[in-house]
């Protein structure tokens, strides 16, 4: 006879069950060796949309882990930071060259920088443009952030550039800094909007912050830090005073700066430790934050086994 305390006790978790919302989980996934270096979300057909350093494209994986091909454009050389804007169905695409996919080309290895849009849900092109062009030398268009208005601001890695791409589609050199530039290699990284008139701007190797004003780009002030983030790729801004930061180059973790003066300064309020090499981004789906663990250490080590398996794990 079972015991009428044990279907107490079960018809209470049932309700715990039902009353609570099920923890997100890490997601693995697979692909051919495609080593996404970024990622969205699109809340509109809860997917997530990742790049491709060696292929060029962007592909779909859904919570379950499945991975789909999504836009093939033979313009992308390698498809890098990628941002989902779901208000205006509008995915924004930075290409680059970074000499490891099958399009690289002497002409466009480290002189590449482009963004393309797409139509969110069919995939189709909508708008290209030639970063590139705007200045000469090296360049490698990185991060993208979006303002309330759905003006663009992009990075570029290899100028002391910030690009802007405002709502009619004309594009422009937005800020430009000695700042941004100290040395060869990868430089302006992440970036994120905030709703109080400024951006957030990571740099990979000094491992800076950055608060650069959207009304003054000549207003450009380094945000204190307790430490220097060495290898700050990708930055998310949780809400107006949280702040993710995802570290590579042999740091391989996520930190959540908080700040409660403006971004003048910050410290560090948690830490996450990635569970496979080189996280290169994060982002925001539902009530979970994910950490896109990129690998990419293994694509650019010549001795390594190259890897399909990345994953998207939960911070």
């Amino acid at each position: 006879m079972i015991h009428r305390n044990l279907l107490a006790s079960a018809a209470t978790a049932v309700i715990f069950a039902l009353a609570c919302p099920a923890f997100a989980q890490d997601i693995a996934f697979r692909s051919d060796q495609s080593y996404p270096e970024s990622f969205t979300y699109s809340a509109k057909q809860d997917v997530f949309l990742v790049g491709s350093v060696t292929r060029g494209l962007v592909a779909k994986v859904d919570k379950a882990g499945a991975y789909t091909p999504f836009i093939a454009d033979d313009r992308l050389v390698s498809t890098v930071g990628l941002l989902e804007d779901d208000a205006r169905n509008t995915l924004w695409v930075t290409n680059s060259d970074p000499g490891a996919g099958a399009r690289t080309a002497a002409a466009t290895q480290g002189t590449l920088a482009a963004i393309a849009t797409y139509d969110a849900t069919t995939g189709k092109p909508k708008a290209y443009y030639d970063l590139g062009s705007l200045r000469e030398g090296r360049h490698f268009a990185n991060d993208i952030a979006l303002d309330a208005d759905g003006n663009a601001y992009i990075t570029d890695s290899f100028a002391p550039s910030i690009y802007k791409i405002d709502t009619k589609g004309k594009a422009s050199i937005f800020a430009q800094s000695p700042l941004f530039l100290t040395s060869q290699g990868f430089n302006l990284n992440g970036i994120a909007w905030h709703k109080d008139g400024y951006l957030l701007v990571g740099k990979y190797n000094s491992g800076e912050l950055f608060r650069i004003s959207t009304t003054d780009p000549t207003d450009i002030k380094p945000v204190r830090l307790p430490e220097a983030l060495v290898g700050a790729d990708g930055i998310h801004l949780i809400d107006a005073e949280h702040l993710l930061v995802v570290q590579n180059l042999g740091a391989d973790r996520t930190v959540e700066l908080t700040s409660t003066d403006g971004w003048r300064s910050a410290t560090i309020l948690r830490e996450k430790n990635s569970a496979l090499s080189m996280p290169t981004a994060a982002t925001t789906a539902g009530d979970a934050i994910y950490v896109l663990n990129a690998r990419l250490d293994t694509l650019f080590d010549p001795k390594a086994v190259k890897v399909g398996d990345y994953l998207l794990q939960e911070f």
